[in-house]
């Protein structure tokens, strides 16, 4: 049975890496950011153009390598929380996740019974590993305990909630939506304005409370830096395609030097 190395990380503590991609669709990506040195890569299904068939050669193509996979799903729905699992996504990640119900129906969709209403389904990829349990009952427990679920708060609303988010169980992670934040609050763009940090500490603290992890997912490397030590331990950094252009341009600015 493969392990969710993120979620076995997380659980001990440990400060866990990412970045998300929008753009890159050959399979062998996980690999690629794997040899980077990166603990996971997220697949962001609600503002990239990927689809079903898109993410299906990726998933499966990562759980060859040691990175973990997490898919942002374009919303809440049990449909999109169910195949992308049933692809080989090791972590969900539900974006605008305000209410307690709405962490509550995350799990429903995302774990089996008996923590949640999953429905049965064993993809050819996973029938080697599905092998490896003589009952049936191990197995989709194994599977439930492997899956990590990540709840992204980016409202008020969802500030407001975050304690009694955070305390459901199956939820693993807290994710800053940093932008949208900005944006629901009046102060766009303003992340580092002192009301942003006020409202993004509540949920650190919310995780810290119900033995969670907070995370964060911006392209600012001092404030990914500043919420590491305020306890952050989910850093989810850019996006693929800012690396490529952040690269670049330090060598062009080197070479031409």
């Amino acid at each position: 049975m493969r392990i969710n190395k993120i979620k076995k990380k997380l659980k001990n503590g440990e400060l866990v890496f990412g970045t998300m991609i929008k753009e890159a669709k050959y399979i062998n990506i996980a690999e690629l950011l794997e040899i980077a040195g990166f603990d996971y890569f997220v697949i962001d299904m609600e503002h990239a153009s990927y689809d079903m068939s898109d993410i299906a050669g990726i998933l499966q193509y990562a759980r060859k390598t040691e990175i973990s996979s997490v898919v942002r799903i374009p919303r809440l729905d049990y449909a999109y929380v169910a195949k992308a699992l049933d692809m080989g996504a090791e972590g969900i990640w539900a974006p605008h996740l305000d209410t307690v119900e709405q962490a509550k129906d995350l799990v429903r969709f995302g774990k089996y019974p008996p923590e949640g209403k999953r429905g049965t389904a064993v993809p050819l990829f996973r029938t080697k590993e599905r092998q490896e349990f003589k009952q049936a009952a191990d197995y989709f427990r194994a599977v439930n305990e492997e899956t990590l679920l990540i709840a992204q708060i980016e409202c008020a609303e969802s500030i407001g909630n975050v304690e009694g988010i955070t305390a459901v169980a199956g939820i693993d992670v807290a994710m800053m939506g940093t932008q949208d934040l900005s944006l629901d609050l009046g102060y766009p763009g303003q992340g580092t304005r002192p009301e942003m940090r006020a409202a993004i500490q509540k949920v650190v603290d919310a995780c810290m409370k119900n033995g969670k992890a907070a995370g964060n997912h911006i392209a600012d490397i001092d404030e990914l830096r500043y919420w590491i030590g305020r306890g952050m331990r989910m850093i989810t950094y850019s996006y693929e395609t800012n690396l490529i252009l952040d690269r670049g341009r330090e060598v062009l600015k080197l070479l031409k030097a």
